[in-house]
């Protein structure tokens, strides 16, 4: 019993005196044996088994309600540990954006065949590897806009595109469903 004391001294739990103490002995009952008869001592004996079974009961349900708290700690503990794990990747890829970016306005500027091999193989491999954490790109080039996940930066007169995005300025992403940037686009309308 000193050891569940000390354990839950340490959830800064009081235990009830009663769920310290052990077992009573007939002795320490508090009933005269020898100044009682039969029935009134049985009588005695009953109300002390009730008060012992009271007792008992307020220990068992002392011990649910700890294990109840106990298991909505470790819950909670696990989730807050899921959402750190989860913001700390979305802070590492939203910086690995602006290498994605840089690499379309790289490509761009690349004339020799052979290093634009290279360089696509290498944009290739970085999306491989940050899909992997449940990176997407957001489908927006002749799509109707949304708002959800565009933001439309310019306008151009076009009545076959009225409402649909014309052309991509950067990229869009989300992130395991979850729009982690909005792409740009250039929208067209009719006046």
């Amino acid at each position: 019993m000193k050891e569940n004391k000390k354990k839950n001294e340490n959830l800064d739990v009081e235990t009830p005196p009663e769920c310290e103490e052990s077992a009573p002995k007939v002795e320490d009952l508090e009933i005269d044996r020898d100044e009682m008869t039969d029935d009134e001592y049985i009588s005695a004996l009953e109300t002390r088994l009730g008060q012992a079974i009271a007792e008992a009961n307020e220990c068992k349900s002392v011990a649910q309600r700890l294990q109840a708290d106990f298991d909505n700690y470790r819950k909670r503990n696990a989730s807050i540990h899921e959402d750190s794990k989860a913001i700390g990747q979305s802070a590492v890829i939203e910086k690995m954006l602006a290498v994605l970016d840089n690499c379309d306005l790289a490509r761009k500027y690349l004339t020799d065949e052979a290093a634009l091999v290279g360089f696509n193989m290498m944009e290739t491999q970085i999306l491989n590897a940050l899909k992997g954490f449940g990176l997407e790109e957001v489908e927006a080039e002749g799509k109707d806009f949304d708002a959800k996940f565009m933001n439309a930066v310019e306008r151009e007169k076009n009545e076959e595109m009225n409402g649909k995005v014309i052309a991509v300025l950067q990229k869009g992403y989300t992130l395991n469903g979850k729009l982690l940037r909005p792409a740009h686009v250039k929208v067209g309308y009719v006046e």
